[in-house]
């Protein structure tokens, strides 16, 4: 693939030193002027050891190494191409990309002198987790003793061609996209098991009994559809988020004051409704729905849009996985992972809906009962309320936790620091609007059996809150291969691998991952 391009040049950084350090290429820029006053450029990229980069085309996997620069209307560039991408092949997917060096080149010419020239290199860094990275660049044109050197060891990095010619796997290829569709739709199912799911489940299981078997599969289709639907509203926000910034994550739009207002506002009235405490009996909101679809097949698709909205705080087992690849994969794949986890969500209820007799050994016969389970639903609705006005408030400032003194706030050089002097390290990404975060916060994290290993172990606790957005958490999130919250990443101190433990915990999990 070619692309149109090029420059000439020698390098000032202006990247932060801090950033530089992170950095998983060293980036060295070679420029020469020819007879005919073009400006030939020739960039060394060096690969950290152990780590590898994608190549700079789009692939199933991965964000593609490209180089941008800003230039003038009267600069023509031309050559541009990059030294010849390897194929690897791993347990989950193949890809193109490099580990040891990198060449660009490029040839410039301007029709006036120039003093300097910005330029943005972008990469995705692999190893055990993937982080995307960049640098920006001030390019000085100027010639360099050494461009003739370096062109000539570039050489045998171009000599095996630009293009990509590669021979792909095909099998390979389909092999992994069943296995991480698998993990997706495994992952849907279980979200239907998490906290905050049974409030909505619970209300659309109410009124399934109610209904005739012919309705009942309407309700699952229109409720199937309204949660395909809705899962791939989500996708696509987070493909475009991902496109701009990189700071895509899993259960973004809570992280939004506006949005947590809305779902707050919503659950109030959702309460109050299943107490009885307001009735609805509105003309224009029956005449809106008969437009289209009779009442039901609406409150269906609608029950099926709201289900995901209160799912987007939960993660599921596997469903993290499946979305951490997803958010660096194409277009082509990370769809259809969004699609599979719909389909795995929506299946269960479904499945109740066109199987009446599995229903009716589940729920007893409807009667007066219902109406006393009916209040009773209103009060985890109640407590969701609560919950969200609880994260409103936290989001808006006006509520703060006194922080335990056992954890403390995450710093990269808090972590540096406890690995070089071989302590193991515990660290929690959480979030108040991430119901499992919760929920293993209180019978796990703060439990006799955590208390216990910490001491026993000298443990440093390191706690990363994602309540609010946050592009230095989205990161590092991506640097351990996730999407999205809870993550429990753990080092034994004995070496700088680390471990993730599963995203619901307990005090069995705990025992066996930290000894």
């Amino acid at each position: 693939m070619r692309i149109i391009r090029s420059l000439f040049l020698f390098l000032v950084f202006f990247a932060s030193a801090a950033f530089a350090a992170e950095s998983h290429l060293k980036i060295v820029p070679y420029v020469k002027h020819d007879a005919d006053n073009n400006l030939n450029v020739l960039i060394e990229m060096t690969v950290k050891e152990g780590w590898h980069v994608f190549a700079p085309y789009e692939q199933t996997f991965g964000g593609p190494l490209t180089v941008k620069w800003q230039l003038p209307k009267d600069v023509t560039i031309s050559e541009e191409s990059f030294s010849k991408p390897i194929h690897f092949a791993q347990e989950m997917f193949s890809f193109d990309g490099y580990d040891k060096k990198i060449f660009y080149k490029a040839k410039l010419k301007a029709s006036t002198y120039l003093s300097e020239l910005p330029v943005k290199i972008s990469w995705q860094a692999c190893k055990d987790e993937c982080i995307p990275e960049e640098r920006n660049l001030v390019i000085q044109p100027f010639d360099n003793v050494n461009f003739d050197i370096k062109l000539a060891e570039s050489e045998d990095y171009f000599a095996l061609g630009a293009k990509k010619e590669t021979s792909i796997d095909t099998a390979s290829i389909t092999t992994n996209w069943f296995v991480i569709l698998s993990l997706a739709f495994l992952g849907g199912v279980i979200l239907n098991l998490m906290p905050c799911i049974f409030p909505v489940l619970s209300i659309k299981l109410l009124s399934l009994m109610q209904m005739r078997a012919e309705t009942r599969k309407q309700e699952a289709l229109f409720y199937s559809m309204g949660v395909i639907v809705s899962m791939l509203v989500i996708a696509s926000a987070l493909f475009i988020i991902r496109n701009f910034n990189n700071a895509a994550i899993w259960g973004f739009q809570l992280q939004s004051p506006w949005f947590v207002g809305f779902m707050l506002i919503l659950f109030i009235f959702l309460t109050l409704m299943m107490a009885d405490v307001i009735n609805i009996n509105s003309e224009a909101l029956n005449k809106l729905a008969v437009l289209s679809f009779k009442n039901h097949k609406l409150n269906a698709f609608m029950t099926g849009l709201l289900a995901v909205l209160i799912a987007t705080p939960c993660s599921a087992p596997f469903m993290g996985t499946a979305v951490g690849l997803a958010l660096i994969s194409s277009g082509e794949i990370f769809f259809p992972v969004f699609i599979a986890l719909g389909i795995g969500y929506a299946l269960p209820f479904a499945l109740l809906a066109w199987y009446p007799k599995v229903m009716k050994k589940i729920l007893p016969k409807p009667g007066k009962w219902m109406l006393v389970l009916k209040k009773i639903l209103a009060l985890p609705l109640a407590l969701t309320a609560v919950w969200l006005a609880w994260v409103l408030s936290a989001q808006l400032g006006w509520w703060q936790a006194k922080s335990s003194p056992v954890w403390q706030e995450y710093s990269p050089q808090k972590l540096e620091e406890a690995l070089q002097n071989k302590q193991p390290v515990f660290i929690d990404f959480t979030a108040k609007w991430c119901v499992t975060c919760l929920v293993n916060q209180k019978t796990t994290l703060q439990s006799k059996t955590m208390r216990q290993l910490v001491k026993e172990k000298n443990i440093l606790l390191l706690k990363v809150d994602f309540t609010n957005q946050d592009k230095k958490v989205a990161k590092l999130l991506k640097k351990y291969g996730r999407a999205g919250v809870p993550l429990y990443v753990y080092y034994n101190g004995k070496s700088n691998k680390y471990t993730i433990l599963p995203q619901l915990l307990t005090t069995g999990i705990l025992e066996e991952y930290l000894n």
